[in-house]
């Protein structure tokens, strides 16, 4: 005779993103912000030779690198929604220079925000050795078999960011029962991690949000543990594919780079800060929105290229 009845391995109540009284106590001010800043402060200062006159033509990508961060850990869908389209319509910058920049950004946004969900004690750490190698492998393939070109990153950008923006909306409501997966869900996780390590390297995001709509969807993982182990695996996504690009491809524009990642040095802890308090239901929305935006302006832009020039 079947039993219905949920092991209580897999039983534990929703938690509602804001409202979780079992995760542990998040601050978002620490040392390690001003002991980071004090660094970013010394190296730039030593690295460019106008500092000043650096800073006052770009000092606004600091904000947009503390709303890019802010979306990236509050939703798992990556800062890249934002870097790539600012830096290709406000700065002029190409896609490749524009995906290499928000692969180092990411890199410390993402790692910044996934210390605080790991902090919280929202990650389910067991499936990193699933996901892990497959992500790995996925992102192998996608950055050194088939190199992202200009074309690729502009032709497949608007497609995934729109399709990101969907997936947030319709997670929106999914709180899910689940605090681990089953173990038939390793192999259908290994190849969405797999398929998502493909992707963001060729666009920068993908990864955190598909692997977190497919836990909950799937499976019904709870809301706040399916956006964590997204962030996590985002932020070893970006920091795997900053260093690639950084020592090994190179051309990654550190003049913009250096405020971008400034800025999501204080916003990638703004996500897991605020989710303890703030139900990000109304917040996720308006992400979702400009995901879905982001995605149809650039779908639009690279379909005008490719067919009428």
């Amino acid at each position: 005779m079947r039993n219905n009845q949920q092991s209580p391995r897999y039983s534990a109540p929703a938690i509602a993103l804001g409202n979780n009284s079992s995760a542990k106590s998040f601050a978002y001010f620490t040392p390690w912000l001003f002991v980071f800043t004090l660094i970013w402060l010394a190296v730039y200062g030593y690295v460019f030779p106008d500092p000043i006159g650096l800073a006052a033509s770009h000092w606004p990508l600091i904000i947009v690198g503390v709303f890019g961060a802010f979306i990236g850990n509050a939703t798992a869908i990556g800062g890249g929604i934002v870097f790539i389209p600012v830096l290709m319509f406000a700065y002029q910058v190409d896609p490749v220079s524009a995906l290499k920049l928000a692969f180092v950004t990411q890199a410390v946004g993402m790692t910044s925000g996934a210390s605080g969900w790991l902090r919280r004690g929202e990650v389910p750490l067991q499936l990193l050795k699933w996901t892990v190698p497959a992500l790995i492998i996925g992102t192998m393939m996608s950055t050194f078999l088939i190199h992202p070109q200009p074309m690729l990153v502009k032709g497949l950008f608007g497609p995934i960011a729109f399709l990101t923006g969907l997936l947030t909306l319709i997670t929106l409501d999914r709180k899910g029962g689940l605090t681990e997966l089953p173990a038939k869900a390793r192999i259908p996780i290994v190849l969405v991690s797999f398929i998502g390590g493909m992707i963001t390297g060729w666009v920068a995001i993908g990864e955190g949000e598909i692997i977190a709509a497919f836990c909950m969807l799937a499976y019904g993982l709870n809301a706040n543990r399916a956006i964590g182990l997204g962030v996590v695996l985002l932020s070893l996504n970006s920091l795997l594919l900053a260093f690639i690009h950084a020592f090994y491809y190179g051309g990654v524009p550190w003049e913009l780079a250096a405020f971008t990642m400034l800025g999501v040095l204080w916003g990638g802890r703004l996500g897991p800060f605020l989710a303890q308090w703030i139900s990000p239901r109304a917040t996720k929305k308006s992400f979702a929105c400009i995901a879905l935006l982001d995605g149809l302006i650039m779908t639009i832009q690279a379909s005008y290229v490719m067919f009428f020039r």
